[in-house]
């Protein structure tokens, strides 16, 4: 069976995803060794699902549409730059949100819907974060955290109305995101 690799996403509004990228903008002057994300991919993954058989979109997408239907519309508020598993080796570069009563009771819904479907739940505590780049290598790496620690991160915040199910297609200079499906919220 023909299979495309897929996740499931809250995206950030321009407006936000363009005050993410002048912070992002200030981490890039360390020089550091990091593949900074696009902000146009800058987003909230709530299920990576990866490998998923076409056979099975349509009536996961049904699925996931029901779910969110019991959901509002809301707001969201990203309060933190940070990086995982911490600054002393930091992996991957984030901004994190403000704990959301609404995003946590979504992705618990989304995972066993999904797991409905045969994907594996999660194991690992739900974060609610942007990646802004992955570390690849230690080139300046005491700058970047410094930058991490030091740049004054205003609160930003957001109204989320859908969410999306993404395909992401991998290409030699990084993934290509494409929406298979927008489910919207309530109003």
């Amino acid at each position: 069976m023909p299979a495309i690799r897929t996740f499931i996403a809250l995206r950030a509004s321009d407006e936000i995803r363009q005050q993410m990228a002048a912070v992002q903008s200030q981490l890039m002057t360390t020089e550091a060794d990091v593949k900074w994300e696009s902000r146009d991919k800058f987003h909230i993954t709530l299920k990576f699902l990866g490998s998923t058989e076409l056979s099975i979109i349509e009536s996961l997408s049904f699925a996931i549409d029901s779910l969110v239907k019991q959901f509002p519309a809301f707001e969201i508020r990203y309060t933190s730059l940070g990086a995982f598993p911490n600054l002393h080796n930091p992996r991957v570069i984030w901004i994190g949100t403000k704990s959301n009563q609404v995003v946590l009771d979504l992705q618990a819904g989304i995972e066993r819907v999904c797991s409905d479907f045969g994907f594996i739940k999660e194991e690992r505590a739900f974060h609610s974060h942007i990646t802004l780049g992955r570390v690849k290598g230690t080139r300046n790496l005491a700058r970047l955290t410094e930058a991490i620690k030091t740049i004054t991160f205003e609160p930003m915040q957001s109204r989320c109305s859908e969410l999306l199910l993404m395909k992401s297609d991998l290409q030699p200079n990084g993934s290509i995101y494409t929406i298979l499906k927008s489910f919207p919220l309530q109003h």
